[in-house]
């Protein structure tokens, strides 16, 4: 198969994907046994007559099919309209609530991607020493931790018992930053980021380390090594050749793991306080805020489905032994 029709075929298998995934979210949405406005009814916060009325205004009374048809149009056209709780553009909801989950998040990946790939690589290359040993064991023992226990365990110690770093939010109460230089760059900004952005490197750290570490030890006795031993090359050296024929793994893997990225870490999100996607949907969840949820879902399973896309592509481009058919 040629490249070109390898391109083409992916491409028309993430957009079904991408059409699936936002039926599925819309139709989940639908079957819920109430609508957002229900509740308002029994609080007595609005009459009957008033809620007819929002439910035209948000379109809820017209036949599922056009809903539906509507809802597509207007989300692969980037209108996600208003939100029914918080009466303005879901836009300005969303946006600002993924930059705080991609700041945090996406340094996070690429710190713990670089330095765990380069330790994995060392410790690939001397299996069975301490620092092998050690590795594997910390990095394990975080990855196995679920991500609010590491980061509970930082706010003890940091937070509550040592009393350096604050433990809620991404800035002090009575900050008010205009911009994102004023927001993402300020000492204050950093002391709320350090406990978990390290909760994010612990958690992750365990994936590249063991995916470098393999993929060295898979390499270390194969005949390009062996041949660059009887040229003379130092240990450092064959060790540089053996990671570079090792990242097509890391790079897969990095590639997944960023479109994972925009569904945020919720459970972090939580413990932290963090503004970002995942607490922004859970509660739009909770409020059955429908455009919110909606909007939120899309751009999550857009960028997954992006990312394996571009997974395939890089797989498909990056090892010659493979052929675009055969990924």
């Amino acid at each position: 198969m040629s490249f070109q029709r390898f391109l083409i075929k992916r491409t028309a298998i993430a957009a079904m994907l991408t059409l699936i995934s936002v039926s599925v979210i819309f139709a989940s949405l639908r079957l819920l046994p109430s609508d957002p406005f229900s509740g308002l009814v029994a609080s007595g916060a609005l009459t009957a007559e008033q809620v007819t009325q929002l439910r035209e205004m948000y379109g809820l009374d017209e036949p599922i099919y056009v809903q539906y048809l509507k809802y597509v149009r207007n989300l692969f056209t980037l209108q996600f309209g208003i939100s029914l709780t918080q009466q303005r553009p879901v836009g300005e909801i969303i946006i600002p609530a993924l930059m705080n989950t991609l700041v945090l998040l996406l340094p996070a990946l690429v710190v713990t991607a670089v330095v765990s790939s380069i330790a994995g690589m060392y410790a690939g290359w001397n299996r069975g020493s301490k620092f092998e040993q050690a590795g594997i064991v910390v990095t394990t023992f975080f990855r196995a931790s679920p991500i609010f226990v590491t980061g509970i365990l930082l706010l003890i110690i940091f937070s509550y018992g040592l009393n350096w770093l604050p433990a809620f939010g991404m800035r002090s109460p009575m900050a008010n930053p205009q911009g994102y230089a004023q927001t993402y760059l300020s000492v204050d900004f950093l002391k709320h980021y350090i406990l978990p952005f390290t909760a994010t490197v612990l958690f992750y750290s365990g994936d590249f380390l063991m995916l470098a570490r393999n993929s060295v030890v898979e390499r270390k006795g194969s005949e390009f090594l062996m041949l660059h031993r009887a040229k003379g090359l130092s240990e450092m050296k064959q060790l540089a050749r053996a990671g570079r024929n090792s990242l097509l793994p890391l790079v897969t893997y990095f590639a997944l793991r960023t479109g994972m990225l925009f569904q945020g870490v919720i459970t972090l999100e939580v413990v932290f306080a963090w503004p970002g996607i995942g607490r922004a949907l859970v509660q739009a969840i909770l409020n059955q805020d429908y455009p919110t949820v909606q909007a939120a879902v899309f751009i999550m399973a857009l960028a997954v489905i992006v990312m394996n896309l571009t997974a395939d592509i890089a797989y498909a481009k990056l090892d010659p032994t493979i052929k675009a058919g055969d990924v």
